[in-house]
């Protein structure tokens, strides 16, 4: 058993590999072109320079008729890519046509860099693998997105010469153009997005055509409808559809993937077209990274160290990064005039302290400055002044000095001790008194007891 999966295996590279090599190769300068190339160049500079048509086993093939399978290789100049520095397996190109249909993603190979006049470009193969051709036209859309990237969405076209289809040729729909306004977005605050729909070549008009939005979670609009009916469109031409969307003060997605569709019908074939795009949206949160308080001396000392401090919160809802503290002014006798913080996350406090030593009296100046990196990458300052006043160290007269032990005792609170020795005195004499008269007393009675006794006899 394990015998004929390793031969199934083996058979199944052997024939990958020949029909990678039976496909026909470019040459840097995108030589050789079974097709015609559409001058079709985005304004971010992606164009097509060479196509082919193979069939599935990769011999070309010079017509190509409804229902037939093919594969389509085109050579691609991408100056997006290479600006942003993207890899290849960042780069998703998808066909939008109903008229070429296919699911999944097209193989990127053969990666080369190059310049032209526009600047740097990556230049590489494009395979659309088993493409049923629906007829009702032989105009190609694809459109390229890069992931893990806030890139704008790409479109860009060619025309597939060898495609015949007697049917009138239906314009399909694509998003030529779309804007979010030249203003950074942040969370909370609305913002008009902009599209502009276009109907490519044919031989009718279309009717019914309505242009809608899907929006993420946490993004609405502020009024209106999610679509808009445009009506007819004539071939090759274009119409701009708005939209006012508000994401919401709690948004943290970072990018808001919203996705246009269009659909419209042929006023002659009745055929039905559809066309959609992806519109990334970088959304940010209001930096609210604040100073609070500052806490200083309003008097301070030549020779004296004091501190300045600085109080500071961040109540956004992102971290800001790589916070730096700096303080600048004359005289101020700073030995650390800037300190590295770090980070300070989302919702927290902190505070940074400078020393200062004035070796010089009067009015002192000073600044403090905090730097950081916002959320959104760009870097931002706050500043915070202050002023204090410097004084001499007092002087003391030595003369006004006494020895502690030659100064004489404060009274402390109470009656005076003359005061009590008066009582003292007074209560002595009373008592004195008081004896003296009950001894006199005693006398008397006993002479008069005497006498009685003596009459008695």
């Amino acid at each position: 058993m394990k015998t004929t999966s390793r031969i199934l295996s083996v058979g199944m590279a052997l024939l990958l590999l020949v029909c990678l090599l039976a496909l026909p190769a470019f040459a840097e300068d995108g030589g050789s072109s079974s097709t015609n190339v559409d001058d079709n160049i985005t304004e971010n500079g992606v164009y097509v320079t060479a196509a082919t048509v193979t069939d599935l086993a990769g011999g070309e093939v010079t017509t190509v008729e409804r229902d037939d399978h093919v594969n389509i290789v085109l050579r691609v100049v991408d100056h997006s890519s290479a600006k942003n520095h993207v890899t290849a397996d960042q780069i998703v190109t998808r066909i939008n046509s109903s008229v070429f249909q296919y699911t999944g993603t097209g193989e990127i190979s053969q990666l080369i860099e190059g310049n032209d006049d526009a600047g740097d470009y990556y230049s590489y193969v494009l395979l659309f693998r088993d493409v049923i051709y629906a007829g009702g036209g032989n105009s190609l859309n694809i459109d390229l997105s890069y992931l893990d990237s806030s890139m704008a969405m790409q479109q860009f076209s060619v025309t597939i010469g060898q495609c015949v289809d007697e049917d009138p040729k239906t314009p399909n729909l694509v998003m030529r153009q779309s804007s979010y306004g030249s203003d950074a977005v942040t969370a909370g605050n609305p913002f008009t997005l902009s599209v502009t729909a276009y109907a490519t070549d044919g031989d009718e008009s279309l009717s019914d055509v309505i242009v809608s939005v899907t929006l993420p979670d946490g993004i609405t609009l502020t009024g209106g409808s999610l679509s808009e009916y445009v009506g007819t469109m004539s071939a090759k031409s274009t119409r701009d559809v708005s939209f006012a969307v508000l994401p919401s003060a709690s948004f943290t997605g970072g990018v808001a993937n919203i996705t246009v569709n269009m659909t419209g019908t042929g006023t002659e074939s009745g055929t039905a077209v559809t066309g959609s795009g992806t519109i990334s949206v970088p959304i940010s949160q209001p930096d609210r990274f604040e100073i609070t308080t500052m806490e200083l001396s309003d008097t301070i000392y030549v020779g004296d160290t004091t501190s300045v401090t600085v109080n500071f919160v961040n109540k956004g809802k992102n971290p800001i990064a790589n916070l730096e503290a700096s303080i600048s002014g004359e005289n101020l006798g700073v030995d650390v005039s800037q300190q590295y913080i770090g980070n300070i996350a989302a919702g927290t406090e902190n505070s940074v302290d400078f020393d200062l030593t004035p070796q010089q009296a009067g009015e002192r100046a000073g600044t403090i400055t905090l730097t950081y990196e916002a959320n959104d990458g760009t870097t931002k300052t706050l500043t915070q002044d202050f002023t204090a006043t410097v004084q001499d160290m007092p002087v003391y007269d030595d003369s006004m000095m006494m020895d502690p032990s030659m100064m004489e005792p404060e009274p402390s609170g109470g009656m005076p001790v003359w005061g009590i020795v008066l009582i003292v005195v007074g209560v002595v004499v009373v008592v004195v008194i008081v004896v003296a008269v009950v001894r006199k007393k005693k006398k008397a009675a006993a002479l008069a007891k005497l006498e009685d006794g003596d009459e008695d006899l």
